[in-house]
């Protein structure tokens, strides 16, 4: 699995959107918004060739986060399985 390549993370005050990006325009049909937890996993995992585990995740979160183990995998796997329900993360 491997995140949807066409989809931009942005910045919009204390708030992230991912936008569908294709050439120089932008499908706004389309607008995912994210804290900046969520907006955290999303460049963990596009930083890697494919999205990582959910406890490889879980980890990442952990190290930089105050957040209980459990939890933290509990919520990481949440989140992919929205994203994949939303076609965010997509088969290789």
């Amino acid at each position: 699995m491997k995140l949807k390549t066409n989809l931009k993370l942005r910045e919009v005050a204390d708030r992230y959107m991912l936008v569908d990006v294709s050439d120089s325009d932008a499908n706004i049909t389309d607008v995912y918004t994210l804290n900046s937890t969520a907006a955290f996993v999303w460049r963990a995992a596009a930083s890697a060739p494919c999205v990582p585990s959910p406890q490889q995740l879980a980890d990442m979160l952990c190290a930089d986060y105050d957040v209980d183990p459990e939890v933290a995998l509990a919520d990481v796997s949440r989140l992919l399985s929205v994203w994949r329900e939303s076609g965010l993360i997509v088969p290789d």
